[in-house]
Formats: structure tokens, C-alpha cells, sequence
């Protein structure tokens, strides 16, 4: 059996920074992932851009951070790393994490590397690796990068590589504006940039489309980045929208990956009909009628758009999973509940930016009203709950556990679906579950906690 990654999680390396995520394991990160990616790059782009600008040093690595107070010294780490294995960095700054990505195809990069723990604390971060061609790397170049680390990959020879500072936001932007024909003139949308990455990169893309920006949480700040703010808090961009009397309002989490909305009642607008409202509304993604889910998408959600002709596959939580399987199944568009969603026509990962400019287009050009589009799509009552837990994996191990989950989960029959997972960012199990009586969701969240939480104290 093939050895699985120990680091790598669902988004690339996380941890506590300064004790579990320290700078000397960030240098030994970066030198394996240089020379990991010097020996497996082919060469491969994606077709967004007409030209590759080749007129850089090469080898080279985009590399970005967001606004947290550690990603400076990650950074430094990592790019130490990355020029003792003989690659130039081309440092972008603070910068969203859709833009490395995207941008590693305008460039002629054997990859990019992103500082960031995306919507997690503020005392976490994280490192992200992606391809030449802007994907995150596959488990076996996870496990390639995993094999140097633990090797200690510090010991190098010259020819070394040099930092190259560059700024791809006006070439990110510019792409931006360039995939709309919609003005937005006429139209008030409040943006909350969660103090992270997404600050002066969100507002200058809306504002290109001729929207008027209401700005919320738009200092970039590390000690306050998703800090009841952004993607994972929207309480204060439903004050925001309503006090500004905004048209609608979208949140971003700390590396602008994600996206949430609210409508102009302040009501919240996730991403599962965020995703709706794209497939039913974009002619192509109408005409293919196929959408990727992952298995917490919304049954209500999902069932509607059954009806109206479309074909959805459901895949396990994770970016990179819904990625696979929409390459699989040919499918253009997919995404996660929680804002993560894929635009394959349009990019090549989560791009929370682009997603609410492709929104907001798309409510421009067909005078839609956001909030009457998600009151028509049904939705079942879902109870979400996280278990804290020192080891939160090792109940897939227990058999005894196993089968008193079994059986708790048969007691409700077909009435209730459970979908529990261990994190793949943090210390903790999720426990979800969707039933049509809101109450009978909330006792078979609560039966299950309970079972986790007994068994965490043992």
C-alpha cells in the first residue's frame, strides 16, 4: 500500500505557527518542494492566457502570503528554501491564493507556493504547493515533498536561486474585468475582505466593473483576519448591506478562495445556491446540465436542480476532490457549500473574487434579485456541529466505536443523512446532518456529538 501523506491535508500543510508550523520546518518544506518541483515540471499550462510571459528566470515559483502576523516569517522560510534548491522566487506580497494560481499560468513557473491557513485562526497557518499549471500537487508529489522534509533537505549545492519582487495584481485584474460584458453601474455591493488577502484586490475588481463598493473589514490586519468577519462570520456584512442599503453583499475568507453572499435583506446566500444560480443562468453551464457537489451540499438544493434537467455528482469535502471530479465527468462547474467554488471555464481552482464578479454580472445582465432567486430553491434542515478532539482520526480505527455509530445511525432510518468526517485543516471531527424536520435533525446531531465527545475522553 502506498504511503499516504502526513503533513499534506486537504489544503496543503496546516498547523499552529511558531510551535507544530515553525520557520526551520517552512525552510526544509521549501527546499523539498524546490527541488520536487524542478524534477516532475512539464511544462504544463492551462489555456487562460494567450501568451506565457517567459521573459523571467527560470527555474521560478510564484510565491504569495496572506496578512496573517506569521506569514512574513513562513515566507522568508520558505523562500530561503526555495532559492538553496536553485529556483527563483518571484515574490507577489500579499495576495490572494486564486491569483497565485491562476497567475503560474501567465507566467513560465514550475509552480507556486501560497502562506496561508485560509479560514482558519489567526495563530494557524499553512503552506499550499501547486503545479506548473496552477493545480495543487497530487498526493504522490505531497508524499515526494514529505520523503525530503523528513530527509532533512537543507543540504544543497549552488547554482542558487534569486527573489524577484513582481506585481501580477493589474494582469490579475485585468483578466477579471475581461471575462464580463455586464457594467455594474447602477449597482451597490458591499465587499468583506476579512482583513486578509482579498484587501485592495477585491474593491479595484468590482470597481473595474463599474460597481459601486461598500468596503467592510477592509484593512489588511493579521491579528484580525476571519476574526468575526469574512466567509465564516457574516454577521457583519448583513449589517453592512442593510445600513448601506447595498444590492447585495459577498464575505472572502483570510486568502479570498471562497466566497459567501447575503441578499438585500441581509439574508445569507451560501455557496450551494451561489452555484445554482451560476449553472441556471450562464449558458454554457445551462446548456452542459451537470454540476459537481460534495457530500454537504443541501438535498433541497441538489433536488432542485434535478428537476430543472441538470445531472450532479456528489465527491468527498475538499477543493481538489471536486476538481478531480469534475475533470472525470467533463463537468464545467462545482463546488462546496461553504463558498468553494470552480469556474474550470474561467480558472482553474476557487477564486472567491471571480465567483461574486460572475454573480453579480449574471444578476446585472438577466435583473435578477439575489434573495427572491434563493427563496425559490427548497432547503433541508442541516445541523453542523465541530467535536474537539486530540486525535481525530483514530475512531476510523476503533471497530467497537464503529459499530455503536452504525447503530445509532440505523435508529433513524432513511429520515435523517449523516455525513461525519474528520477535519482536514483542524484538530476536530464534523458532524452534519439533514433531515426535512428541523428538530429531528438537531437530536440526531446532538445523539452523535454526544457519542464523539464520550469518546474523545477516554
Amino acid at each position: 500500500m502506498s504511503r499516504m501523506p502526513e503533513y499534506f491535508g486537504t489544503d496543503g500543510i496546516r498547523g499552529i505557527a511558531g510551535s507544530e508550523l515553525t520557520a526551520e520546518f517552512a525552510l526544509r518544506a521549501g527546499t523539498a518542494a524546490g527541488k520536487v518541483l524542478r524534477r516532475t515540471y512539464r511544462g504544463r499550462k492551462l489555456p487562460y492566457f494567450k501568451r506565457i510571459d517567459s521573459s523571467l528566470p527560470h527555474p521560478s515559483v510564484l510565491l504569495a502570503r496572506d496578512t496573517r502576523t506569521s506569514s512574513p516569517m513562513l515566507a522568508q522560510a520558505v523562500t530561503s528554501g526555495l532559492t538553496a534548491a536553485g529556483v527563483t522566487v518571484l515574490d507577489l506580497g500579499v495576495a490572494p491564493t486564486p491569483l497565485v494560481a491562476l497567475m503560474t499560468n501567465r507566467y513560465n513557473a514550475i509552480g507556486g507556493v501560497m502562506i496561508t491557513a485560509s479560514h482558519n485562526p489567526v495563530d494557524h497557518n499553512g503552506i499550499k504547493v501547486f503545479r506548473s499549471d496552477g493545480l495543487k500537487i497530487d498526493t504522490r508529489t505531497a508524499v515526494a515533498i514529505e520523503e525530503l522534509i523528513d530527509g532533512g533537505a537543507t543540504g544543497t549545492a549552488p547554482p542558487f536561486g534569486t527573489v524577484l519582487r513582481i506585481d501580477a495584481l493589474p494582469a490579475y485584474v485585468d483578466y477579471l474585468s475581461n471575462l464580463g460584458r455586464t457594467s455594474g453601474s447602477g449597482a451597490k455591493v458591499a465587499l468583506d475582505m476579512a482583513h486578509g488577502a482579498a484587501c485592495g484586490v477585491a474593491e479595484l475588481a468590482f470597481s473595474a466593473r463599474g460597481f459601486k463598493v461598500v468596503p467592510v473589514c477592509a484593512e489588511p490586519d493579521g491579528k484580525r483576519i476571519n476574526v468575526r468577519c469574512g466567509a465564516t462570520d457574516l454577521r457583519g456584512l448583513k449589517r453592512a448591506v442593510t445600513a448601506s442599503g447595498s444590492d447585495w453583499g459577498f464575505a472572502f475568507d483570510g486568502d479570498a478562495d471562497r466566497v459567501m453572499a447575503v441578499d438585500a435583506d441581509g439574508r445569507v446566500v451560501d455557496g450551494d445556491r451561489l452555484m445554482a444560480l451560476l449553472a441556471l443562468n450562464h449558458r454554457p453551464y445551462r446548456s452542459a446540465g451537470r454540476l459537481v457537489f460534495t457530500q454537504v451540499t443541501n438535498m433541497g438544493v441538489e433536488r432542485y436542480l434535478r428537476e430543472k434537467g441538470f445531472r450532479t455528482y456528489r465527491t468527498a469535502v475538499g477543493d481538489r476532490n471536486v476538481l478531480q471530479a469534475m475533470r472525470k465527468h467533463g463537468v464545467l462547474i462545482g463546488g462546496e457549500q461553504s463558498g468553494h467554488i470552480i469556474c474550470w471555464d474561467r480558472t482553474c481552482g476557487g477564486d472567491g473574487i471571480l465567483v461574486a464578479l460572475f454573480v453579480s454580472e449574471l444578476l446585472m445582465r438577466h435583473g435578477i434579485s439575489l434573495g427572491e432567486f434563493a427563496r425559490k430553491i427548497p432547503a433541508y434542515a442541516q445541523v453542523l456541529k465541530n467535536v474537539q478532539m486530540r486525535d481525530h482520526k483514530s475512531w476510523r480505527q476503533d471497530n467497537g466505536f464503529a459499530r455503536r455509530l452504525r447503530r445509532l445511525q440505523a435508529g433513524y432510518g432513511d429520515d435523517v443523512r449523516f455525513y461525519i468526517r474528520p477535519s482536514g485543516t483542524e484538530s476536530l471531527v464534523r458532524v452534519l446532518t439533514e433531515a426535512t424536520k428541523p428538530a429531528l435533525a438537531r437530536r440526531a446531531n446532538a445523539d452523535v456529538v454526544d457519542l464523539f465527545s464520550a469518546y474523545g475522553r477516554k
